[in-house]
């Protein structure tokens, strides 16, 4: 399993997630539109942790690719 490829599905899902939580906190000030804030938040701070999350696997999976090349040098 590749854990770039992974790690970049992760991204996208968490940034499509974000943006659906934003264009819902945008909506609020539509007249009956239905949003609950609080939940909202959450959801972009989960996706924010998802996000950084992913980034670290990123990270970590180029430092052994990189370690990896070193002892085989």
């Amino acid at each position: 399993m590749n854990p770039l490829a992974v790690a970049q599905y992760g991204l996208i899902a968490a940034t499509n997630r974000f943006a659906e939580s934003a264009q819902k906190v945008a909506t609020m000030g539509v007249e009956g539109a239905n949003v609950d804030l609080a939940s909202e938040f959450v959801n972009m701070t989960l996706a924010k942790t998802d996000l950084s999350a992913n980034v670290a696997v990123i990270r970590t999976a180029d430092e052994m690719q990189g370690a990896l090349l070193d002892i085989l040098a």
